[in-house]
């Protein structure tokens, strides 16, 4: 199934289905007076689902380590799609991994129906849904029959999770994500105080070894400036990317610089970098400096990748996320999303935005009003983000994120209230 499918699936059919369980919901609730209270001493399984996006679940790490000092002894379980199969065991907070399969229809449907066997059997008691629009979160989160389903809600086309949630959050678009995740743990107990920075993904030796083998390989073992690109966005929303021309004009600046560069990716995504050559007419001593990568590293060699490289330049991504969590000086371009909601300002790196009357569309738009035309992030010029990148380049590389935390955001409780709450039951 492509993502249109089941973007038609889960808006039109999910939402129709979750309306029919409400009085089912409703009643249930009043005739078995389900006991909702939240303590250390009654949470022994936690589950949280994320279906889409390895960025998103990057942004959820420091809400699963307060779930996990909070609740120490209680076992928690992520729940994801099959893709986001490599990153999740790098997790160290999560006690199990389930996976869905949605490659098509029934192995959705019975990849979904073992998860929530599994997720019945041990009896959940705290259930975090982290998609904000789906509909099948919300039926995932409803029949593992957990005590407590924690959700999000963001205006009248997540109106159907008022009935469904016992514990709802506003979602602010405008806020970083990771606060987002953070803010609706605190619905259940969490340390309001509790860091929001990202961490490194812990990564044998031998991954960074491989990982140095493979670049030697590419480069003939003279890789001692190594720039690293992403020219890619996830399907969710191709707008974001930048067009490959202003690619391959950033790439050729820094490759006659003496930099080798890493053009990264899936397999999936080789053949459109590929036509990245298309717009490079340099001679043959530059462009092999010029490497298609897609494919090549595993996800825990690009991990170890990001954290050898010198610099790394990127659509809003996935990949940039992974970025900014190992560490990397990272520059990020970005159009129809706005940095704020996940760009990580730790001193070092840069966000390249230039505000325009439709931005930022990704997130309310499935055809964003520009018809595709990009105008927001095609606005801006090689030569605006070459001086970007050599100026992070001179920036002194920072160890950690806790030295920056964000300032002016007023989180966590208010007179014991947890802000952002529409419905808490106790």
């Amino acid at each position: 199934m492509n993502i249109k499918t089941k973007l038609f699936i889960d808006r039109f059919f999910g939402q129709i289905f979750c309306f029919t369980l409400v009085p089912i919901v409703y009643c249930s609730g009043k005739i078995l007076r389900i006991d909702h209270s939240i303590n250390n001493n009654n949470v022994k399984n936690i589950a949280v689902a994320k279906y889409f996006g390895i960025g998103s679940i990057t942004h959820s790490v420091p809400m699963l380590k307060a779930l996990k000092r909070k609740y120490p002894s209680a076992k928690l379980i992520f729940i994801t799609r099959v893709n986001n199969k490599e990153l999740l065991p790098l997790i160290p907070y999560i006690d199990e991994t389930l996976y869905i399969n949605d490659s098509g229809f029934v192995k959705l449907f019975i990849s979904s129906l073992k998860v929530l066997f599994k997720l019945q059997r041990k009896r959940i008691d705290l259930f975090f849904d982290l998609e904000v629009f789906s509909s099948y979160g919300t039926m995932m989160s409803v029949f593992s029959l957990a005590r407590n389903r924690f959700g999000f809600f963001w205006a009248k086309s997540t109106g159907f999770k008022i009935w469904l949630c016992t514990h709802l959050m506003y979602f602010n678009f405008n806020m970083p994500l990771r606060m987002s995740y953070m803010q609706l743990s605190h619905l259940a107990k969490t340390d309001t105080a509790a860091s929001i920075d990202l961490e490194p993904f812990n990564l044998d030796e031998t991954i960074y070894a491989s990982a140095r083998e493979k670049i030697g390989k590419i480069f003939a073992n003279d890789a001692s400036k190594l720039f690293c690109i992403n020219v890619n966005a996830s399907d969710l929303s191709y707008t974001r990317r930048w067009r490959l021309e202003n690619f391959a004009k950033t790439a050729l600046h820094f490759a006659e610089k003496g930099y080798n560069i890493l053009l990264l990716g899936s397999q999936d995504e080789k053949e459109y970098i590929n036509t990245i050559y298309d717009f490079i007419t340099a001679g043959k001593e530059i462009t092999c400096r010029i490497y298609n990568a897609a494919g090549y590293f595993s996800l825990k060699e690009v991990l170890a990748v990001l954290r050898l490289c010198d610099i790394f330049l990127t659509n809003d991504s996935g990949l940039m996320n992974l970025g900014y969590a190992q560490e990397t000086k990272t520059v990020s371009i970005y159009g129809a999303s706005i940095p704020q909601f996940v760009h990580i300002d730790n001193g070092v790196n840069a966000a390249i935005y230039k505000k325009t009357y439709c931005s930022p569309c990704v997130h309310i738009f499935d055809t964003p009003p520009c018809g595709n035309l990009s105008v927001c992030i095609n606005n801006i010029t090689p030569p605006e983000v070459i001086d970007t990148v050599e100026n992070v380049l001179k920036t002194d590389k920072k160890s950690s994120h806790a030295a920056f935390p964000l300032k002016g955001i007023i989180a966590g409780e208010n007179n014991g209230y947890v802000m952002g709450t529409l419905i808490r039951k106790s």
